[in-house]
């Protein structure tokens, strides 16, 4: 089926953020003296903040409810995002590519909104954009169908007539739970880690084949 949009997930995909939310847990854990491993980091990767918390409260046995530690998490992600992020390689000539297309393009994160939109301003991306659907506007977050099924509506377009790139193991299989052709990007980040369900697998924007667009 020809495509008629590109989905981008965008942690990992259009930028190499993802270290920078183990860098924010740890700030916010700095003033309990602890701190998050790799393993750890890659136990909660692309996942949604209330799992990502949820985890690290039980982790740690940390006191307390959900929310009065996302609250200075939020704080320290802005903080970091809107200083350090910077395009993927080939992210521009993709991205120019799709529009050339006259694809529609979306974002589906399982960041927050004010996140995602620190990530495309920073970018400088966040017109090419039509849509972005994000963690808190689902019932359920990756690797559960929904949020891809959202941006997909969003777009005005059929899962069938979609492709989504992503990068981790739970965002592959939301996006193929949601009937979507999925592309999978191999970043240091996820390295290791089983992305073989991906219809294709690229090792970087640039290596994305656009006959993949039919």
């Amino acid at each position: 089926m020809k495509k008629q949009a590109v989905i981008f997930d965008m942690d990992g995909v259009i930028t190499d953020s993802e270290p920078f939310y183990a860098e924010a847990v740890n700030v916010v854990l700095a003033e309990r003296g602890l701190a998050l491993t790799e393993e750890n980091h890659r136990a909660i990767m692309g996942s949604s903040i209330d799992y990502t918390w949820q985890w690290v409260m039980d982790h740690f046995h940390l006191p307390g409810k959900i929310s009065q530690w996302k609250a200075p998490y939020d704080r320290a992600v802005v903080d970091i995002l809107s200083r350090k992020v910077e395009r993927a390689p080939g992210l521009m000539e993709l991205l120019d590519a799709i529009t050339q297309r006259k694809l529609k393009i979306g974002l589906a994160t399982s960041s927050q909104l004010n996140w995602a939109e620190t990530v495309l301003a920073r970018l400088k991306v966040r017109d090419r954009f039509l849509t972005i659907a994000t963690a808190e506007m689902v019932a359920e977050a990756k690797p559960a169908p929904d949020l891809y099924l959202f941006a997909a509506r969003q777009l005005g377009v059929a899962p069938a007539a979609c492709i989504a790139i992503e990068d981790s193991p739970r965002g592959i299989g939301s996006a193929k739970n949601a009937g979507i052709t999925t592309v999978a990007v191999r970043t240091p980040s996820t390295e290791g880690m089983d992305i073989s369900a991906a219809d294709y697998i690229i090792d970087s924007l640039g290596e994305f084949d656009l006959r993949w667009l039919g």
